[in-house]
């Protein structure tokens, strides 16, 4: 007796643990990355989702159902329509995680869960609202709306007119009341009424301060005269503007809500107008030159006495300049003194000595404005401040340079000598008849001799035409 009970025993053992085995065999290989529960949500079926697909999916049914959610709210008779759909988030994720915990926890008990799973009955279905999350959105959307610029409330205004400053004083209204809006529109999202009506809570809004000081900085201007930039363009003048600010800013304060007030203004008019630079007849630059070179304290006083006789010349029209006519003779009693000039190739001691720098950079001013050489010498022996075919000699009952205003318009000669820099700047004004280009270039024939050519360009730079201006022949 006692061992057939044994055998019982051992035979109920080894089919426990046939089934217990069998049992975890098939929890096993029910283990997978999908939800079992049979639960409906918003209307969307979960099972057999992935936590991934059931969050997506309910994500876009949300966004496609409230993505078109708007508030209207009224206020001072007309409507603004607020998207709610930032401010609001559907938490899928929860509910998700939930469904999907079923039949997911110890792995053991997933066969108990899926027999539980089988003996139900029916879907489950839940409904799950947005709810909001994403409160600071609501400022953006209030601004988008356009409704919190839609106050009653008038600013102080100001406007200049040719004598007074006028300034319309600012009127108290009604605006938006925000932080009570808010809470509203976070009432009805709370209520479900995600396309709810509200009338706007309003409040009383005064016009904001009017900062005098600010606004007088801002149309402050001091007088200023028309003037000629660094390429001949013209600066245009500037009408000084002025007001008493203290005045101002009583009368204002002294001023009833809604009421126009004016202030005179100091209009300062500057010495020289627009108008007046526009009439002079030397705009433009029509070409210029430097040299560089100074020299002993005599050969710089020669070149600041030939700058000063040069500086400011006017030539009409067809009018001849001539470098001995202008300077004059070159004697101790006019202020020369004696410096190194070339004589017959050969360097030497005179009075004047170095004005031919000033003759050579006047030289090729002019061949840059395309005006018309008349006379010009070359030195008989190599200069050290232009090139060769570049230079023009002068000497005092011989040799002079000379040139004619080619142009249809008077031209000014502006000369200057920069100690600092040991230059000479020769330029021409006068007025610009087109936008052509001027080239110069030199051609030896030998190493002691060469032409000097003039091109001239249109602005599409082509070559109109190109011309020998001088030939110039130096002693070895």
């Amino acid at each position: 007796m006692k061992k057939q009970i044994k055998r019982y025993i051992i035979k109920a053992l080894v089919i426990a643990v046939l089934l217990i085995g069998a049992y975890g065999l098939w929890c096993h290989f029910l283990t997978d990355n999908v939800i079992w529960k049979k639960l409906k949500v918003n209307g969307i079926a979960l099972q057999g989702l992935t936590v991934e697909e059931a969050n997506r999916a309910l994500q876009e049914d949300f966004q496609k159902k409230y993505e078109s959610a708007t508030v209207t709210v009224s206020f001072n008779k007309k409507e603004y329509s607020l998207s709610i759909y930032p401010v609001l988030e559907l938490d899928s994720a929860s509910v998700v995680a939930e469904a999907y915990s079923l039949g997911h926890g110890f792995w053991f008990a997933h066969g108990t869960d899926r027999i539980q799973l089988m003996n139900s009955s029916g879907k489950e279905e839940l409904k799950v609202m947005p709810t909001a999350v994403n409160v600071d959105k609501l400022e953006e959307a209030l601004e988008e709306s356009g409704l919190l610029q839609a106050g009653t409330t008038v600013d102080t205004s100001c406007r200049l007119t040719d004598k007074e400053l006028i300034i319309t004083k600012g009127k108290t209204g009604i605006g938006p009341d925000v932080d009570e809006l808010k809470k509203e529109i976070l009432n009805a999202i709370s209520e479900e009424n995600y396309n709810a009506s509200i009338e706007c809570p309003v409040m009383e809004v005064k016009p904001d301060d009017f900062d005098m000081e600010a606004y007088y900085e801002e149309v402050h201007t001091e007088a200023q005269d028309a003037s000629l930039g660094k390429n001949s363009e013209i600066i245009p003048a500037v009408t000084g503007i002025s007001f008493n600010v203290k005045t101002a800013a009583r009368k204002l304060a002294q001023a009833k809500e809604g009421e126009v007030i004016s202030i005179s203004l100091k209009i300062t008019q500057p010495e020289v107008s627009t108008e007046e630079l526009e009439a002079l007849p030397y705009l433009n630059l029509l070409g210029t030159y430097t040299t560089y070179g100074g020299g002993t304290k005599n050969r710089i006083t020669n070149l600041k006495l030939a700058v000063e006789a040069c500086d400011g010349v006017e030539l009409q029209p067809g009018e001849i300049f001539s470098y001995n006519d202008t300077l004059g003779p070159r004697t101790e009693e006019r202020g020369y003194k004696e410096a190194t000039v070339i004589v017959g190739g050969e360097h030497a001691l005179d009075i004047g000595g170095g004005i031919c720098q000033i003759s050579t950079t006047l030289f090729m001013a002019c061949l840059n404005a395309d005006l018309e050489i008349v006379e010009r010498h070359n030195h008989a022996a190599r200069i050290d401040y232009v090139e060769d075919g570049l230079d023009a000699a002068v000497v005092w009952g011989n040799q002079d340079y000379r040139f004619q205003n080619n142009t249809s318009y008077p031209i000014k000669i502006a000369a200057a000598y920069d100690e600092k820099e040991e230059a000479v700047t020769v330029s021409i004004y006068g007025t610009k008849e087109n936008n052509n280009q001027v080239r110069i270039t030199t051609e030896h024939t030998d190493k002691n001799a060469c032409y000097t050519y003039r091109s001239v360009y249109d602005e599409n730079e082509k070559l109109i035409q190109k011309e020998e201006v001088a030939y110039s022949q130096y002693k070895q």
